[in-house]
């Protein structure tokens, strides 16, 4: 705790007009919008946050700031509608024509709408029940694109798990998923999530899918979405008397982010119900919390994670459960 605590300590700081105050790092300011992010909230998680809405700010580093005349360079601070660089000889309006950026070749009106990537790995140590009780690990690397008007992310997530030489869980995820930024509520999104699990004896799995993402409700310290749309799944067993399946099906799902001041929490649900066979679908859950608070690239999470399969294989249960310690290394 000793050595994090100068991590802690390091961050730029934001206070929005409702009091809500953020700690965490600003990327760049530009048409009005302020892009933060909070490690508190996930590690690829950026938020954008309305100038008019935010009371005052302060970077921990030199940043560029300009309202379309002179750049100034230094560290820079707001308050009441005013914002300035140290060493600067004159103040700017915190406005529409205010740019702050960090890098000297990514000024936004020069470099357009440049996606911003961040990147992550992360490893943890799990217990699980369900095929069969046991422990194991997994590990996972994520990427995340955005850019003012979409967002990409892909992942690859292994897992392995054993218990009195049994496999309790052995399987492969790799995701890509591209939605476009929500303009007031709605977007649409695209997703594919693909792989094998080989505890539950699939060779190969796959789902598809495509609709309208809905905001149901975001402020600085988090957001509620909710999604809705068509796919595909297929299913491929590797016992040959196991017919394989292949159908239509719909694609529902929510994601909830929430900063709660001694941790970040997150929660996920995808719900993927067959339009072929009735009363056959899956659900997935995982929920998180970050108890790592500080600015610095490394997370500390404590999770529970569910998988629900209405028609399993008749010789397995029909949920199988996962409680994590992962740790998370970001990088851009």
């Amino acid at each position: 705790m000793l050595l994090l605590l100068p991590l802690a300590c390091l961050g730029d700081t934001v206070t929005m007009k409702d009091g809500t105050f953020l700690k965490g790092r600003i990327e760049r300011i530009v048409d009005g919008v302020m892009e933060f992010r909070a490690p508190s909230l996930g590690a690829a998680n950026l938020l954008r946050l309305e100038l008019g809405q935010v009371e005052s700010f302060v970077t921990d580093e030199s940043v560029r700031v300009s309202a379309g005349g002179v750049v100034s360079d230094g560290v820079a601070s707001a308050a009441g509608g005013r914002v300035v660089t140290r060493g600067g000889r004159e103040t700017n309006t915190l406005d529409q024509a205010v740019e702050l950026w960090r890098e000297p070749s990514q000024r936004p009106s020069e470099t357009g709408d440049t996606r911003q990537w961040v990147t992550q790995a992360d490893a943890d140590l799990s217990g699980r029940r369900g095929v069969v009780a046991g422990s194991g690990f997994s590990t996972g690397f994520s990427a995340k694109g955005v850019t003012k008007a979409d967002t990409l992310i892909g992942g690859v997530r292994f897992m392995r798990a054993e218990a009195q030489d049994r496999i309790s869980a052995d399987d492969l995820h790799v995701t890509l998923s591209y939605e476009t930024n929500p303009t007031n509520v709605l977007y649409w999104y695209l997703r594919t999530d693909t792989g094998f699990d080989n505890a539950r004896q699939i060779d190969f799995f796959s789902v598809n899918a495509a609709g309208l993402g809905f905001r149901l409700f975001t402020d600085a310290k988090g957001k509620l979405d909710a999604r809705a749309g068509l796919g595909h799944r297929i299913e491929i067993f590797d016992d040959t008397a196991e017919p394989n399946r292949a159908a239509p099906s719909g694609d529902f799902g929510l994601i909830f982010t929430r900063e709660l001041g001694w941790a970040a929490w997150e929660t996920s649900l995808d719900f993927v119900p067959s339009f072929q066979v009735s009363g056959d679908y899956f659900v997935r859950h995982e929920s998180s919390l970050n108890l790592l608070r500080s600015a610095g690239p490394l997370s500390l999470r404590v999770g529970l994670s569910n998988n629900f399969r209405s028609k399993p294989l008749p010789t397995q249960v029909k949920t199988d459960t996962a409680y994590f310690l992962r740790t998370t290394y970001v990088w851009k």
